[in-house]
């Protein structure tokens, strides 16, 4: 079995020093198997935060970005708005649609901020974030090494595209500096060189637009207890239906199966420091970098934002 830097090495932190030490695997089935599931409605992959595109869940997305209620209702049942909110109230949906958590996000984006804009979501994934923005004016390319999150993404955006992120730079020049804001939600750590995979992101970004990365911190996802975890299910499990099950064993309530096995399944976990995250942002000329959920309680993960600064001309 190839060396897992993580529980073989006990290097979870990552260090910029890494870059180039370890090898790709095969990006494309990382997260397929959750996006399969999570379109067969299987329990636990579904109606969720991290991963439901109904309606619904977008508000929420909308809400967390923006700070404005209820945007897509609103739109669609101007009159039966308040109607709803009650009855979703009274039979407990509000509290459901919690499952998976919520993200505390200051500053909010304008709720102009995305219309018109062009957008990528590399790592789409499901494609929450892809319909978030579609909703809020912007015209999104979405990509994703997955095949079923491609599936996903193209049933409310035409323009999607299996991709590995790592080509962007030496196999994609068309996309160079082409985008008004690009979304890397939760992929960058999950690699075998976050450093080169933040530079391949980074190069997709136009002089004055801005890039938002998830990237997990050094808090939950480099305790002993995920690291236990994930080295019985690398090194012991062999069949998709036994690390199934086991995303199920030991999550706290079978709703929550998807963030266990999104926590499971890649064979890279890395978790990066703040100060790391800024540098890189810095590095490739990005300014007014800001972390987002500073203030969340608990986070597992920053969420930075930076603006590419335009060079000036002599």
């Amino acid at each position: 079995m190839t060396t897992n830097p993580h529980f073989d090495e006990e290097r979870v932190i990552w260090n910029d020093s890494y870059s180039g030490l370890y090898s790709p695997v095969e990006y494309s089935q990382q997260f397929d198997d959750q996006w399969r599931l999570f379109l067969e409605r299987k329990a636990g992959f579904h109606s969720h935060t991290g991963v439901d595109t109904s309606d619904p869940y977008i508000d929420d997305r909308i809400y967390e970005l923006t700070g404005t209620t209820s945007f897509l209702e609103r739109k669609k049942h101007p009159v039966l708005h308040p109607i709803l909110k009650i009855i979703r109230k009274l039979n407990g949906q509000e509290k459901r649609r919690d499952i998976g958590g919520r993200l505390f996000l200051e500053p909010k984006f304008p709720l102009s901020f995305f219309q018109g804009k062009q957008c990528l979501d590399v790592g789409c994934g499901a494609g929450r974030w892809t319909r978030t923005m579609i909703e809020l004016g912007a015209k999104v390319k979405s990509a994703d090494a997955s095949e079923h999150g491609i599936d996903s993404t193209r049933r409310f955006n035409k323009d999607v595209e299996q991709l590995n992120l790592f080509d962007i730079i030496e196999k994609r020049p068309d996309l160079h500096e082409r985008f008004d804001f690009t979304l890397c939600w939760g992929v960058i750590m999950c690699t075998h060189d976050p450093k080169l995979a933040f530079d391949n992101v980074a190069k997709t970004v136009k002089p004055g637009g801005q890039l938002y990365t998830m990237i997990y911190a050094p808090t939950y996802h480099n305790s002993e207890w995920v690291l236990e975890k994930r080295s019985h299910y690398h090194k012991n499990l062999t069949t998709i239906e036994e690390k199934i099950a086991y995303a199920y064993e030991i999550a706290d309530k079978p709703e929550n199966a998807i963030n266990l096995l999104d926590m499971l399944n890649t064979f890279y976990n890395w978790t990066v420091t703040e100060e790391t995250i800024h540098n890189w942002y810095r590095k490739h000329g990005f300014g007014d970098i800001i972390t987002l959920n500073r203030n969340e309680p608990d986070k597992c993960a920053f969420h930075v934002v930076g603006t590419k600064i335009p060079k000036v001309s002599p």
